[in-house]
Order: structure tokens, then C-alpha cells, then sequence
């Protein structure tokens, strides 16, 4: 019996394949007829090896209570490390990019359609917020993906288009410089996370014109407030794309049309937070009497993790919190904290970097009440693998702090190991215009926060219009000779086309 219902799922899809092909010809041109049919043919015989996706499913109910009691402790073979962190004084170092690789390797990712393009800076509208947002780039093992509110995108890699993963749905206007998006027939695909090969992602179907609920405020005093549909629903579904598994054609309902590879459950709901370990994820909250919490992958909780920085005040906050992986585990520092914390279990996490600020070290109190005045706060945290670099500003940063000129940018680079700093000059009186020489190849600087990790190499990116800007603005007093590199570089661009910079160890 079983071997029957093999025979005719491979018979159907061979149907399928051969019937998409012949009415709508190859729906991608980097895979020929043959291998399509072959790669059909391989999936079908081997669905009984695919290990089953678990995701939290419409009935179940996660217990109550944490499973784990915490566990905070030094580790004696690898105690915290202080970094000292002052104004810089006397003679400073220029950024470049040989600090953080020895090799930089350029990729160009490029769409299918001449019509098609990436996000660079687009305004996207929505019922209830406009945002100006970029296409964001991952590693999914040794390739890319793309993700943006048009959907998401699978490129080899050498930058050729593979297939789309998943795709939103929506009426409205798109461009490349404004999207308006009609939520009331809104259904979004998203990237959840990516561990390896592994691209976990969801689709809602929203239903009814959904609004934030929000409260404004002005020195407390409470001025108006925003409503939302009560009658709004949303389905929503998840799912997985493995690289290393054959693509299965899986046919859903109430789902747009799946492109090979990707399966999708409905679920109760989405989880989200930073991956500990394939079964583990951490989610860090600012409420109550703890500050961050741990679960599985059926929502249940794993272990709350105590705040011990909690301290009456206002509502604003000067201070951030922030995350990142190195060596394949997961740091976190909670905002005022002087600690920076490494998630060893789902249980133990260990203090791994202390921020000594003297005497000018932030509290949440003076935070939350405005009193930040010359007092030093992280606004940027970059970790590589030898190095990291902290952009700290001496005053809260704000548009108002800024034309007023109460607040100043410093940046310093420590050594991993030993924890000692090097003073760095920006360049710029802003972090954001910070740029970094490059002196490995003489190409193109990098905006520093264009850089991001993605295991063991740096990668930035750059549309055409992003190149434009930095030519433009001509941040840290470019020479005219890269002015004229530059150019010729956007130039070559199209709207269509991404530059993906990597720099290796």
C-alpha cells in the first residue's frame, strides 16, 4: 500500500512539473526541465527522511510556570573581562578595514525582472505607521537570502536568483521609492530566524483593518490614544526551508503558491527571540522582576532570569539593550547594565564583559529621568573576531541633545582577550556617518553601520541608491579619486542589483 501511494505521488508530481512547463515555461531559468523533473523525482523518495517540524500547534497549551531555576555564576575557566571606557584622549587611530579581515570577497545579487527591485531607504506605508527601510541579506548556509516587505528571496552563491521562498500579497502602490500597503488584504512573509541552513518563516493573513493600540503622553500627562478593530482577526502559518534538503512541491490551501522546498503549518501563534540552541530560544523583557526568559519551541518556559537593575523613575529611556553571537553562542546586555552576559544553557547564563564608566556610569534612575548630562552611554556595539568596538556618546543622544550640541560620539576598540582599548578616530561627528577605510583591496570605504556578522566573515551591502548617498554626502572627507571610483560603481548599478561585500579573517 505504501509503495502504491509513493508511485502515485511521484506520478503526480511529474504531472504537475511537466504540465507548469509546457503552459508556462521554466518559472526558473536557473534549473532546466530535466533537473526539475529530476529534482521532483528525488524528493518524492525521500519525504520518509525529512525529520518532522515541530511548531506549536492551534491546540496545545504550555504549562504554567517555569520548568528550570536560574543559574548566574562566573565561569572559572573563562571570568568576565573589564573594559574600561573614558573620553578618548591624546593621538587616535583611523578606522580600517584590515582591523577586522585580511580578504574582501563582492558579491552582486540580482533580481529576475528588469521591473523587479530591492529596498533602499523606501517609504513603506501602513494603516497606522510610514517607515523608510532597506532589504535585509542573510547567509543561509552558503548562500542568500533576501527578505522585505515584498517577500522573501533565495540567491546562490554567486549572487544568481534561485527562487522566491515566500512572497507577501497585497493591493497598493510599489516602487522602488514608496510602497502603500492596503492592510486590509495584507498577508506578510517573514523570516523568523535562520540557524545554518535552516530558514524558519511565517505568513499572516490579516483580516480587518488592524491598528496599534497606543497611549501619547507629553511629561506624563496623558493627551490621546489610538484604537484598535477588536473584530481584526489573523491566520497565520510557519514553516521551514532547508538547504540541505531536497525542495518538495507541496500544495497548501489558503496559502499564496509555494515555490519548491518551503512547508507551512498553521499555528496558534509565532515565537520570537535568539536562538540558544536548536530547541532553545531567549527573549529579553523589560516587566516585573525579571529581565529575560528562555523556551522551546512549543512556547513552554524554560527559566525567567532575575532583573537586578530595575529602579524607580520616569518613562524615558536613554539607555539600550542589545544582542549578538560570537563563536556561535549568544551574548546579551540588559540597558544600565554594566554587564554583558554569554547564554550558556537554557537555564545558566555567565557574565562575560563588565563596562567599568567610573564615576560616569549611567543608572536607570538618572536614565529615566533625563539626568544624563556627561554621563557615557553605548550607542553601538560591534563584535569580530578579535576586536569589538564600542560607539559610546558622553550625553543622551537625541535631535534636540544634538542641535543643542549636549551630546558628544567617542569610539574605542578593545582586544578581545585582553580587554585593552585603542582610541579610533571617526572621522565624523555623527555614528552614522562613521566610515571605515578600506585598506585591503583600496576599494570602496564602508559605513560601519552597514556592517553585520554573519558567522565567520562581515558583510555589508549597497544598492545603487545607498552608494549614491555615501558619494553624496561624502562622509569622512572621501579623497576625490575614491569620489570617482565610487561613482563609476553606482553607475553600474541597477535598481534591480545588490552589492554584497564580504570581508574574511
Amino acid at each position: 500500500m505504501t509503495d502504491k501511494i509513493i508511485f502515485r505521488f511521484i506520478t503526480l508530481i511529474l504531472i504537475a512539473c511537466q504540465s507548469s512547463l509546457v503552459s508556462c515555461g521554466n518559472p526558473n531559468p536557473n534549473v532546466s526541465r530535466k533537473q526539475l523533473l529530476e529534482l521532483a523525482s528525488d524528493t518524492a523518495q525521500k519525504v520518509d527522511e525529512k525529520p518532522p517540524f515541530v511548531f506549536p500547534d492551534t491546540s496545545y497549551k504550555p504549562p504554567i510556570g517555569a520548568k528550570y531555576t536560574e543559574i548566574r555564576s562566573v565561569d572559572p575557566a573563562s571570568p568576565p573581562v573589564t573594559l574600561k571606557v573614558s573620553v578618548p584622549q591624546g593621538a587616535k587611530q583611523p578606522l580600517k578595514l584590515s582591523m577586522f579581515g585580511s580578504s574582501v570577497e563582492y558579491v552582486k545579487l540580482r533580481l529576475p525582472g528588469e521591473n523587479d527591485f530591492f529596498l533602499s531607504e523606501t517609504q513603506v506605508s501602513m494603516s497606522w505607521s510610514s517607515d523608510r527601510v532597506n532589504t535585509q541579506v542573510y547567509r543561509l548556509g552558503d548562500h542568500f537570502v533576501t527578505s522585505d516587505v515584498l517577500g522573501i528571496r533565495l540567491f546562490s552563491p554567486s549572487g544568481h536568483f534561485v527562487q522566491n521562498l515566500l512572497m507577501s500579497e497585497f493591493e497598493g502602490k510599489r516602487d522602488v521609492n514608496k510602497i502603500e500597503v492596503d492592510f486590509e488584504s495584507f498577508k506578510r512573509a517573514t523570516i523568523q530566524r535562520i540557524s545554518g541552513t535552516r530558514c524558519y518563516l511565517s505568513f499572516v493573513d490579516y483580516e480587518g483593518n488592524i491598528k496599534i493600540f497606543r497611549h501619547l503622553h507629553f511629561n506624563f500627562v496623558h493627551i490621546a490614544d489610538k484604537t484598535y478593530d477588536k473584530d481584526a482577526k489573523k491566520k497565520i502559518w510557519a514553516g521551514e526551508f532547508d538547504l540541505e534538503k531536497r525542495p518538495i512541491y507541496s500544495p497548501q490551501t489558503e496559502l499564496p503558491d509555494l515555490t519548491p522546498g518551503v512547508e507551512m503549518v498553521p499555528v496558534r501563534s509565532l515565537l520570537s527571540g535568539s536562538i540558544v540552541d536548536n530547541n532553545t530560544l531567549f527573549n529579553f523583557l523589560r516587566a516585573g522582576d525579571w529581565d529575560g526568559m528562555t523556551f522551546n519551541n512549543m512556547g513552554d518556559t524554560l527559566c525567567k532570569f532575575t532583573n537586578y537593575v530595575v529602579e524607580s523613575g520616569g518613562a524615558s529611556a536613554s539607555d539600550r539593550s542589545f544582542f549578538y553571537r560570537a563563536d556561535g553562542q549568544l551574548f546579551y546586555r540588559q540597558e544600565y547594565s554594566d554587564t554583558i552576559f554569554r547564554v550558556k544553557s537554557a537555564n545558566q547564563i555567565v557574565p562575560a564583559y563588565r563596562f567599568d564608566f567610573g564615576a560616569q556610569r549611567l543608572t536607570a534612575f538618572e536614565g529615566r529621568n533625563d539626568r544624563t548630562k556627561g554621563k557615557l552611554i553605548p550607542f553601538h556595539w560591534f563584535v569580530f573576531k578579535n576586536s569589538m568596538l564600542l560607539v559610546f556618546s558622553e550625553g543622551r543622544d537625541c535631535p534636540a541633545c544634538r542641535t543643542r550640541n549636549e551630546v558628544t560620539f567617542h569610539c574605542l576598540l578593545y582586544d578581545k582577550k585582553t580587554g585593552q582599548s585603542t582610541a579610533v578616530d571617526m572621522r565624523s561627528q555623527y555614528p552614522e556617518n562613521i566610515l571605515i577605510e578600506n585598506d585591503i583591496d583600496d576599494g570602496m570605504p564602508l559605513p560601519l553601520t552597514s556592517l553585520r556578522t554573519q558567522g565567520d566573515a562581515l558583510i555589508a551591502t549597497f544598492t545603487k541608491r545607498q552608494i549614491e548617498e555615501i558619494m553624496k554626502n561624502k562622509a569622512g572627507n572621501i579623497s576625490s579619486e575614491m569620489i570617482s571610483k565610487i561613482k563609476t560603481l553606482a553607475d553600474s548599478l541597477k535598481f534591480n542589483e545588490m552589492l554584497v561585500i564580504m570581508i574574511n579573517d
